[in-house]
Formats: structure tokens, sequence, C-alpha cells
């Protein structure tokens, strides 16, 4: 609408003043008529513009906003840590009388009375329950939480190992070293102290292989392990480690325990000692110790309950839903044998040459066909017969001098002025609230246009032809000139773009570990170096345009149809299955039983990769899945990730994102979890805020499942990966896989009479090292 009316505005501005003049008697000659229709033609291109430069300075000041209140926040406090060099004290961390606020408005620090001492080489272990500050501990000791009041004192270089896996895009041999230079004597020991040899012997490229996106090729302990001989390899003198191990090995025994409960200290000494003096750390101890009896339960034999489960997956373990080892090993042999190894992560594919006639024309038929593209362009052809024809009437119907009648009347030439151009600002209107892109809309006007104006000029004078002939071939030769290197630069652009995005964003989710290690500075430089390959590119393409303005007029639908065809280019991507498929569609009430198969199932990351199971397809209460459509299966099935996800947004939100269930039931799920205190607590209840990635929880409060597992869900179907021998204890069966192939299928207790099974050994080492 805001277009129509600044098109039309010369219109309405031309009658205004024609139609003053004939109310105030002055009379209209044909050249004081196109005079003014120059004039306002003149600037009904800046009038046109006007919505835009307002739609610019709009998004201009959104962002301008966002950067100002980000600039405007509080920056990490630098007087917060005093950092001593290696060797000048035996005391590698000390805090005296520490505060510590993740909010300073908030009336209960986070940390408060932190008083805390370890020497070189000793461990302490942080003990506490779930949200009690421990992570926050080691955030204070790496100087990343605000300080109240205390002094904090760290000597020597520190490492840091998160609670969540960070891994950067690239190769596992960059992740390793960090910016270090390569020492391959101890790279290798590191590898070894890490178990990642076997993973190694794994991969089709070993270290060489390219980590996708936040690591989407290693599993959860390959990420992990990964992060782990990050710090090994940077050879520091103070390692803080946030849960990087699930058991805890007996040496911890001899050093500092150290216990947190509501952000205070409220135990600390070696193990032996605090195990008989309190009651908080023989909470934490008998959890432990529970968990381990359960296990040992399981050992010593089957009772009842377990003789009625065994009896019940009799005939469920069989032969035939188990795939043969060897015929496994033999099918990978032969089938991976024709595949060529290669990345699953690969450089962005750009275009070279000519952007082909395909791409046009499938960018004007992707509308309803290209049905609109005629009507369009004969929109435009009636604008400008009207635009000229007006002209010509306007001059034939206005007298030449004062003393000549006029053809017709001033009433009259006002009408038609005004019937002729609206309906082809209507027309031209019309193509813009159709979407039409500014660009291909603009130069099929100018090309109309310029036609048009030939034809006008050559009806007066036709010598302009002999002008206009080498004219347009000086224009054509430009534009070849101009668009191969455009073109190019444009390409560029769009590949150069992703990487400063990735760098960025995993930069902030690392942020912790990169200030740990130091290495600022490098990031920085990274960061820098991106946005300098960025921006050569584009400054040689605005170079280019400044150089070429008239030209770039005329030619930039075509270089910027390098959108589309980048666009066109993922469009090619195979997509996923359909989301319903009506002949297969399943009532409301499947799955019924949740009975679940798996039979010669194999999976790889991408057409190019080896296999990574080779298991067998999945069958739910005897239903095909892979005949399902995706919306009617993802929406019967839950899944709790292993990396737990929070959006930004409200608890209620988060919980509940598409409105579909009433208050009560979300405190009931929240209660069950054992976090319906902690919410009633925040100032918003269910409407309190979460940051994004749900950074105001804990990662115990974003995954606090395993008990709620074993109370609720007692009538489902559960099958849970399993990273502690301890989750598997309610488990009827157990599934053990090794390099994508069943290794053991059978009940715990099955598996566990067995010594010789890898189940019973996993669980012998276990118990061994956690007693």
């Amino acid at each position: 609408m805001i277009s129509f009316f600044c098109w039309g505005a010369p219109t309405f501005v031309s009658v205004v003043t024609f139609g003053s003049c004939i109310l105030l008697g002055i009379p209209l000659e044909s050249g004081m008529i196109l005079s003014a229709l120059t004039t306002f033609k003149i600037l009904q291109e800046p009038i046109y513009y006007l919505p835009e430069s307002i739609s610019m300075m709009i998004q201009a000041k959104v962002p301008l906003d966002r950067i100002a209140s980000f600039l405007c926040l509080e920056g990490l406090q630098t007087d917060v840590l005093e950092k001593m060099p290696r060797g000048n004290s035996d005391t590698a961390i000390e805090i005296i009388d520490g505060s510590f606020s993740w909010d300073f408005s908030s009336p209960n620090p986070t940390l408060r009375n932190i008083n805390l001492k370890v020497f070189h080489g000793m461990r302490v272990a942080v003990c506490g329950t779930v949200g009690s500050g421990k992570s926050s501990c080691l955030s204070c000791i790496l100087g990343g939480v605000p300080k109240e009041s205390g002094i904090i004192r760290l000597c020597g270089t520190k490492a840091y190992v998160a609670q969540s896996p960070w891994i950067q895009s690239g190769k596992i041999e960059e992740n390793i070293l960090f910016g270090k230079e390569m020492d391959r004597e101890r790279y290798e020991r590191v590898l070894e102290a890490c178990s990642l040899k076997k993973d190694l012997e794994v991969l089709p490229f070993g270290d060489q292989t390219i980590i996708g996106e936040r690591g989407i090729n290693l599993s959860g302990g390959q990420k992990q392990r990964i992060q782990i001989a990050r710090p090994l390899y940077q050879d520091a003198d103070i390692f803080l480690l946030d849960d990087p191990f699930s058991p805890v090995d007996d040496h911890t025994g001899a050093h500092l325990f150290k216990v947190i409960k509501d952000g205070k200290i409220t135990q600390a000494g070696k193990y032996s000692d605090i195990l008989n003096s309190g009651t908080d750390f023989m909470e934490l101890v008998g959890a432990h110790k529970q968990a381990l009896s359960g296990l040992d339960s399981i050992d010593r034999g089957p009772v009842s309950e377990r003789k009625s489960i065994n009896k019940e997956n009799d005939g469920t373990s069989t032969t035939n839903e188990i795939v043969n080892k060897e015929e496994n090993k033999n099918f990978q042999s032969d089938d991976e044998a024709a595949l060529p190894k290669g990345q699953l992560v690969q450089e962005e594919e750009r275009e070279k040459g000519k952007v082909g006639f395909s791409v046009y024309w499938k960018y004007m038929t992707t509308a309803y066909g290209g049905v609109l593209v005629p009507f369009i362009l004969l929109a435009q052809i009636i604008f400008q017969i009207f635009q000229i024809g007006s002209n010509y009437w306007m001059a034939w119907a206005t007298p030449v001098a004062k003393d000549v009648n006029p053809a017709v009347g001033a009433s009259t030439l006002i009408i038609v002025y005004v019937a002729q151009i609206l309906p082809s600002k209507w027309a031209d209107q019309s193509a813009a609230d159709m979407d039409i892109p500014y660009d291909i809309g603009a130069f099929a006007f100018s090309m109309i246009q310029l036609l048009g104006i030939i034809v006008v000029m050559s009806l007066v004078a036709w010598q302009v032809l002999i002008v206009f002939v080498p004219v347009i071939a000086t224009f054509i030769w430009y534009q070849q000139y101009y668009i191969t290197s455009t073109r190019e630069l444009s390409r560029l652009i769009g590949v150069c773009k992703a990487p400063v995005i990735q760098q960025f964003s995993e930069t902030i989710s690392g942020s912790t570990t990169i200030r740990s290690l130091d290495q600022e500075l490098r990031f920085r430089d990274t960061n820098m170096k991106l946005i300098d390959e960025y921006s050569r590119p584009k400054f040689h393409i605005a170079g280019a345009m400044e150089w070429l303005r008239f030209c770039i007029d005329m030619l930039s639908s075509i270089t910027k149809i390098i959108s589309v065809e980048r666009i066109l280019q993922c469009a090619c991507i195979p997509s996923e299955p359909a989301l319903v498929i009506e002949a297969t569609k399943p009532n409301n009430s499947r799955p019924s039983h949740g009975e679940v198969n798996i039979r010669h199932l194999q999976v790889r990351y991408a057409p190019n990769l080896p296999l990574v199971l080779r298991a067998g397809h999945i069958l739910i209460d005897g239903k095909d899945i892979s005949l399902i459509g995706l919306h009617d299966l993802r929406t019967r099935l839950s899944i709790i990730p292993q990396d737990p996800t929070m959006f930004e947004g409200t608890t209620r939100s988060n919980l509940d994102p598409l409105e579909e269930h009433a208050d009560e039931q979300i405190w009931e799920a929240l209660d069950k979890c054992q976090l319906g205190d902690e919410v009633r607590k925040k100032k918003g209840k269910l409407d309190s805020q979460g940051t994004e990635n749900g950074e105001n929880w804990s990662i115990g409060q974003r995954q606090l499942i395993q008990q709620t597992l074993r109370q609720h869900f007692s009538d489902c179907t559960v099958v849970t990966i399993a990273h502690r021998i301890t989750s598997v204890l309610d488990s009827a069966m157990v599934l053990l896989l090794n390099h994508g192939l069943i290794k053991e299928y059978d009940s715990p207790t099955k598996l566990l009479e067995n010594k010789s099974s890898s189940f019973a050994q996993l669980v012998a080492e276990y118990t061994s090292s956690s007693s």
C-alpha cells in the first residue's frame, strides 16, 4: 500500500498542480505541461525509494540497538584472579573468604564464604547434590563468575574440561593440539592415555578425520575423550575437570574431598575422615553404594521376579532376530569394498562458469509454473504504453500558445490524464503485491522503458538509431567484461560467509574452555582472518560496482541470480521421507504393545561412508517404521538425548511448546522429575525465563531422569544407551554392540552368569574401580 501511494504520488501531484492552474485561470500550454511532467518524473524515483529507505533505517536500528545494549553490558572482571608464575608457590589454588554471584541483584550469592587451599599435585573431589554449585565453583576458579568479595590466587597454567563436550569443527588432530606444535611422542602418549587409539583405527581417516559441527559424527564417549586429550596435550599445571568420567577411581580416597551444599562448603577433608564425620557426604556415598548393591544382587543369582522376566523373554532372544556375526563381517567386507572412503564433512562446492539458463527458468517457473510471468511483462508493457500515450495525448490536447484554442476542455484533460495513469499504477502495484522480486522487476521495467524511449525518439528523429547501436554494443561488451569477475566474486562471498558464522558460534559455546587454556588471542586472530577472507571479495565487488555503476543497474539481477542458484543447489539435496503416508497411517492407539524388533538394519551417515550399524530393519508392534510417515512415527516416540537441550523462553514453553497441556499436567511432570520445588522458587514459576541452551540450569537439573525412568516408565518400552553400568539394572534385556555389530543380547542375569561375556567383564571392571 505504501509503495502504491509513493508510486502514485507524482500522478496526484500532477493532478493537483494542473487542477490548481485551471481553478486559478492559468493557461496550460503543451510546453508548460511537458516540462512539469518531466519534473514530476524526475521526482518519482526518489519518492518511490522513500518507503524502502524508511524500512532500511528501521532494519538498521534494530541490530544497532542490540549491539549497543550488548556493548553496555559489564564485561568479565579483570581483577578476579591473582595469577602467579609457575614455581612461585607450593599452593596451586587458594580462595580466601570468597563470595561469588551470577546475578548481583540476587540476595543470595551463588557461592559464599568459600575458603579453599589446594597444593600442587593434590587431587580434590568436589561433591554435592544437583544444583548445589559444583560447576559454579570451577567457574569461579576460572574467573567466569563475578566476584562479590574475597581473594583467588592461581599459581601456574590451567586447563578445563567441561561437563558437556565441546568439539570444534575440523580434524581430530587439530582438536587435540589446539594451536600447539606437534610433538609426536607426547601426542602418542596422550592418545594412549585417553584410549583413543582404537577409535582412530576404526575411523576411515584416523586422526585426520574431519569432525562435523558439534561433533555430529562422534559418539558422546569419543567427544569426551577428545576433550580430555586436549588439556593433557597442553601440559597444564592445574586441571579443572567438571564430571568428565562416570566412575571415580580408588586413588581419590587418599586426597581431599570438598562437599558443597546450597553454595557453601559444608565438609572438607580426606575421604576416610569425612565419611564418618557428617551426613551430607554419607548420603552421596550411600546412593552410590545402593546402586552397587543392586548390581551385586543381580550378580549373585536370580530371584522370583527375574525368573518371571526370564520366562517371559525366553522366546524373544532367538537366533533369527540376531544377525550372525560372521555373516555381518562378510557382508561388511563385500559391501564396503566397493565404496570409496570419504569424509562426512566436505568443503562447500562453488559453481564455476556461466549461470545456466535452467537456473533462470526454474526461478521463473517456481511460482505457479511461471504462469504469472507473461502477465507481469504485459502489465509493464501496458504501463509504458500508457506513459508514452498520455504524454503524446496531452501534447496534442493542449494548445501550443495562448492564442490557440485547445482541442479538449480543461476538465477533460484532467480526467483523461488520471484515467490513463492510475490503471498503470494499479498494474504495477499488483505486480508488487504478488511479491515479484525487486531486481527482476526493475530489470524488466528498465528494459521495457528503454525500448519505449528508443521507439519514441526514433519516431521523432530516426538519426538517434545511429547512436543507439554503438552504445548498446558497448554495453554488451561491458556486460561480458564485468559479469565474469562479479559472478565468481559473488560465489566466493557465499562460500566465505558460512565459516565466519560457524567459527563465531563455536567460539561462543566454548568460551569457557578457550579462556581456561588462554587461547583468546588465537581465536580472535582466526575470526579476524575469516572476516578478512569474507571481506576481501566484498571489497572487490563493491569496487567493481562503483566502477560500472550504470552497468550494475542493468546487471544487478543477473549477479544476484547466484543466490537462486545456491538455493536450487541446496534444494537438490535428498529430503526426508514423507511426513504422513495415508496408506499406512497408524490409528491413535498405536503403538499398543511397544514391542520393538530390529532385523538386518544397515546405517551409514552418508552414501559414501562405511556402515556404522549392521543389525536389521526396525519393527514396532510388527509394523515396519520405514513404511510409516515421519510425523506419525515421531509423535508416538519420545527421546531423551545425551546432551540436554533447552530453548530460550519460559519453563512452560520448553515443557509444552505446542500449548496442548494444562498447568496441572506441567506441574505433575516437574514433580515427577524432582524439579517442581526448584521451579516454584523462581519468581515467575512456569513463566520464568530461561537463557539460551538453558545455561541458568545445571546439567543435572536439565537431565535428572534416572530415578524418573524407574518410577514412572515401568509400563513403557524403554531403550536406553547405557553410559553407566548402574543404568541397566532395571533392564529386562541388554544389547551389547561392538563396531556396529551385535556382540551379545540377553537378560542381565544370564549375561552375568557367563563370566566370559563382555558384559560381565564390564560389570566386574566397574565394580572393582568403584568399590
